[in-house]
């Protein structure tokens, strides 16, 4: 049992690390490379474009109606759509739900099996969580934010 929350203390320290906010300031900008699809939403539209330039007072872009220059104090926020990240947060969701089906089974269903020993109870144990879990990685954003005002 201490094996157990030995490895889960290690495993929400290594979440916690991974999890630090990384600043998402205007210079982040600059390390993108030229022709980097990007998303730049401002406070009453949205475009979608590759980036070009960006200088202390605005971003540019190019966009299927030519290029686009957006004021700094206008940009809200400005999104890399080069890696989408749904995948991972599927996987990752999948995991947490794998545990908590894990936890569930050694708690409540070997109580279960010890009491009615329900035969379609462990299969719903793991797989409810995981499909749960899943779902709520796949509904979080899944691209990386540069920028956020």
């Amino acid at each position: 049992m201490s094996l157990i929350r030995s490895l889960l203390i290690a495993l929400a320290s290594v979440g916690l690390v991974l999890a630090a906010p990384v600043p998402k300031t205007w210079e982040s900008l600059g390390k993108l490379d030229s022709g980097t699809p990007i998303e730049v939403v401002t406070s009453d539209r949205a475009e979608k474009g590759e980036f070009v330039s960006s200088s202390t007072e605005s971003l540019i872009i190019h966009t299927r109606r030519g290029e686009q220059r957006f004021l700094r104090k206008e940009v809200v926020r400005v999104v890399s759509r080069r890696q989408s990240r749904r995948m991972r947060n599927v996987l990752i969701g999948v995991g947490m739900g794998a545990a908590t089906g894990l936890v569930t089974d050694q708690t409540l269903g070997a109580y279960l099996r010890n009491e009615s020993n329900p035969a379609s109870a462990r299969p719903l144990i793991w797989a409810l969580p995981m499909a749960f879990c899943g779902g709520i990685g796949a509904a979080f954003p899944s691209y990386h934010v540069i920028y956020r005002k």
